[in-house]
């Protein structure tokens, strides 16, 4: 089934955000806004979250990640599997669904490809700040 969400889109810095409910420990959801990140290979999140959202661990449990195009810069993140539903700015939700993601030390969210932005079709325009992301899930 594919969902469309609508996106919120920023001029100044120019980002756009989707929201994103992460499965929590005590039943309920954990909200945030998410960047989309096309660059971005996995989705990040703050690693604070561990505390309080049901995940499972990856294989490889701690990661180094170096950053593309910055010299000899990286960051460790704990590397784990989490269930989550996309939201758009009028309330619309995806069915929940797993993803692989990164959970380091950070404040904001990027949403990136690995089980995320490859099952989707993104929309942006940027000058009528408009767009929507299609995903089927």
């Amino acid at each position: 089934m594919t969902t469309r969400l609508q996106l919120r889109i920023h001029l100044n810095p120019s980002e756009v955000l989707v929201f994103c409910n992460l499965s929590r420990k005590d039943g309920n959801l954990e909200k945030m806004a998410g960047v989309v990140d096309t660059g971005a290979a996995v989705s990040l999140f703050p690693d604070s979250l561990l505390d309080v959202i049901i995940y499972r661990p990856a294989k490889q449990g701690k990661v180094t990640i170096d950053q593309a195009g910055v010299a000899a810069q990286s960051f460790q993140a704990v590397e784990a599997f989490a269930t989550v539903s996309l939201e758009d700015t009028q309330g619309n939700l995806t069915q929940p669904f797993e993803i692989l993601a990164w959970f380091g030390k950070t404040e904001i969210a990027l949403i990136g490809f690995q089980d995320v932005l490859d099952r989707a079709v993104l929309h942006i325009d940027m000058p009528q700040r408009s767009g929507w992301l299609e995903i089927d899930a």
